[in-house]
C-alpha cells in the first residue's frame, strides 16, 4: 500500500509529534487524527494539518490505520497499554532506546508494533518544523510493517536505519556522542573561554562555524580525514602547554580533554599525519596527567 493511501494518526504533540506529523502532511500522507496529554496542544497542532481531528487516544487507533506514540519513553508502554487495538492496524513508538516489547498491549490486540526513530533534532513546539531530508530513520518490527515505514521515511527524503533486535539502546546510547554531547562540549569551551572574559555569545557566535566546519570535513574527507588538531600533526610541545595550563586553570577539564586526546590518536594515525615516534610520546605525556591527577 502506498503511504499516501493508509492514514496516520499521532499520540503526542510535542516538538516530535508537531514535527513528524506536520512533515507527513506536507508530504501528501494523510494524517487524521491526535491526541496529547493536554487537548490544547492535540487542537493546536490539528489546526496546522487538513483534515486532521484532536481527539482522545482511543479514537486516534480506531481512525488511523498506523499510529505513532510520539510521547516521552516512559510513557510509551502505560499510553500503548490504555488503548483497545484493532487487528492489523500498526502501533509505532518514536523512541530511539526503547525495544518493541513495550508495545506488547498492542501485539495483543492484534495490531502490529514497530519503531521509527527519527536521528533529528527537533525545534520547540510552535517553531516550523525542521527539514527530515537526509536524517536516518531507525526502523524496528516485522517485516512487512517495516517495509511501510520504509516507504513512510523516503516519502520525507530521510534514510530508513534497519536495527538488529535488541540494538536500539546501544544506537540510542552512541548517537549521543554525536548529538546532545556535541553541545555538552561546546559548553565546555563557552566555560573555559569565560575565564578569558569572552561572553557565552561571543563564544557561540566563533565556535559555531569551527562545528559546522568540523562536519564538513568529515561528510568529505571521513572521520580521520577531517581530523585537524595538535595530535593530528604530531604537535607535542602545543599538547603539553594544554595539559599544563589545564592542570593549573580548569582541572575538572584535565580529564575529559586527556580521554578525547587518547581517542583522537587512532584516527591521527589513520589520516596518516601522526608518526609512530610522536604518537608513543603524546600517549606518554596524556597518560602521565593521569597519574598527576591521582597524586
Amino acid at each position: 500500500m502506498p503511504p499516501k493511501k493508509f492514514t496516520l494518526g499521532f499520540i503526542g504533540a510535542g516538538r516530535v509529534g508537531t514535527g513528524l506529523a506536520s512533515s507527513f502532511a506536507r508530504a501528501g500522507v494523510k494524517v487524521v487524527a491526535i491526541a496529547s496529554r493536554k487537548i490544547a496542544s492535540a487542537l493546536r497542532l490539528a489546526k496546522r494539518i487538513r483534515g486532521a481531528r484532536a481527539c482522545a487516544p482511543q479514537e486516534v487507533a480506531d481512525r488511523a490505520d498506523l499510529v505513532f506514540l510520539t510521547v516521552p519513553d516512559d510513557a510509551i508502554e502505560a499510553v500503548a497499554s490504555g488503548v483497545k487495538w484493532r487487528g492489523g492496524s500498526a502501533c509505532v513508538h518514536c523512541s530511539g532506546a526503547a525495544d518493541l516489547d513495550v508495545l506488547r498491549k498492542a501485539v495483543a490486540d492484534g495490531a502490529l508494533a514497530g519503531g521509527f526513530h527519527p536521528l533529528h533534532m527537533f525545534g520547540e513546539v510552535g517553531e516550523p518544523a525542521g527539514k527530515l531530508a537526509g536524517c536516518a530513520i531507525a526502523l524496528a518490527g516485522p517485516d512487512t510493517l517495516v517495509e511501510k515505514l520504509e516507504r513512510l521515511a523516503r516519502v520525507l527524503d530521510a534514510k530508513p536505519l534497519r536495527l538488529p533486535e535488541g540494538g536500539r539502546a546501544l544506537y540510542h546510547a552512541a548517537a549521543n556522542f554525536s548529538g546532545a554531547f556535541v553541545i555538552a562540549l561546546i559548553q565546555e569551551t563557552i566555560a573555559l573561554w569565560g575565564k578569558l572574559g569572552i561572553a557565552e555569545a561571543a563564544a557561540l557566535a566563533a565556535l559555531l562555524p569551527l562545528v559546522r566546519g568540523t562536519a564538513d570535513n568529515a561528510e568529505k574527507l571521513g572521520t580521520a580525514g577531517g581530523l585537524g588538531s595538535a595530535i593530528a600533526r604530531g604537535d607535542v610541545g602545543t599538547i603539553r602547554r594544554h595539559l599544563d595550563v589545564l592542570a593549573k586553570e580548569a582541572p575538572d577539564s584535565l580529564e575529559l580533554y586527556r580521554i578525547l586526546s587518547l581517542r583522537s590518536i587512532p584516527l591521527a594515525f589513520a589520516k596518516g599525519t601522526l608518526k609512530p615516534e610522536a604518537a608513543k610520546e603524546i600517549t606518554a605525556l596524556l597518560e602521565k596527567s593521569i597519574l598527576k591527577s591521582v597524586d
